[in-house]
Parts: structure tokens; C-alpha cells; sequence
């Protein structure tokens, strides 16, 4: 089990479940914005330290880099495992965990939570997560085979 095969299998399902969600959200009606809770998570770290950044674009950027980061952590947990068992109790156990996490801060954050308010967007984020742990499970599994 390598740790660098581990990060770049966290990065590749995180990236998976990014790409998606910004597809998604540009494509199809009613899709959560889960951007939004990545921004609001920004705005509130910046205003305890007494930083204000009035550019949205700077904003969203920083959202972006912790969303990819932080999701590239929790993927790499769950490429640990070559049994088939194991792998799928992981995969649907760090997807849907990701996926609480998410609506659950999305409740936290948002007043008016409009990124993940309705049972349409709540699946699909579950379905995002679920799709990042399986990207991040399968690139670990093959990097693994090619290293032996």
C-alpha cells in the first residue's frame, strides 16, 4: 500500500467527483451548487481572522482548492484495500460519509440552504461521492497491480 498511490487514486476520485458536479451544475436543471458551501466556508474562515476579499472569482477559487483538497483526503482513506469486500464497503462507506458531510456543512453554512434543499439534490450529491469513491478505489487498484 503506497502512500503515493494512494494520493494520486484520492486526487483522481476527487477530480471525478469535481468534474461532475461542475458539469451537472451547468447542465442540468436543478443540480446542487455545492460551490456554495465551499465559498461560504471561505467567507467565514477569512472574516475570523479579519480578511475580506470582496472578489468572487478569488473566492470560489480558494472554494475550489479546499473542495479538491479536502476531497482528495477523504478518498485517499479508502484506497487501502485490494479485497473485494473490503472495497466495496469502503466505497459505499466514504461515499456516502462525503456525502453527509456535505449536506450536513451545506445545513450549517447556509441559512437558506439552496445547494442541497431538495431530495433531487441530495442524491446527487450522494451519487458524486459515491462516483469519486469508486474512480479513487479503481486508480488505486490499478496502481497497485502495475507496481507489483
Amino acid at each position: 500500500m503506497s502512500l503515493i498511490n494512494r494520493s494520486i487514486a484520492g486526487l483522481a476520485g476527487s477530480l471525478a467527483l469535481t468534474g461532475v458536479h461542475q458539469i451537472f451544475k451547468k447542465y442540468v436543471t436543478g443540480a446542487p451548487n455545492l460551490d456554495q458551501v465551499g465559498e461560504k466556508a471561505v467567507q467565514t474562515s477569512l472574516e475570523k481572522v479579519d480578511v475580506n476579499i470582496s472578489d468572487e472569482e478569488q473566492v470560489y477559487a480558494a472554494a475550489m482548492g479546499g473542495n479538491i483538497l479536502s476531497n482528495a483526503l477523504l478518498f485517499s482513506t479508502l484506497a487501502t484495500s485490494t479485497n473485494t469486500s473490503q472495497i466495496i464497503s469502503k466505497t459505499l462507506g466514504t461515499g456516502l460519509l462525503g456525502a453527509a458531510g456535505t449536506i450536513g456543512l451545506a445545513d450549517q453554512l447556509l441559512g437558506n440552504n439552496k445547494a442541497t434543499n431538495t431530495d433531487k439534490k441530495k442524491w446527487m450529491t450522494a451519487g458524486y461521492y459515491l462516483l469519486g469513491a469508486v474512480v479513487s478505489i479503481s486508480v488505486y487498484n490499478l496502481l497497485e497491480r502495475k507496481s507489483k
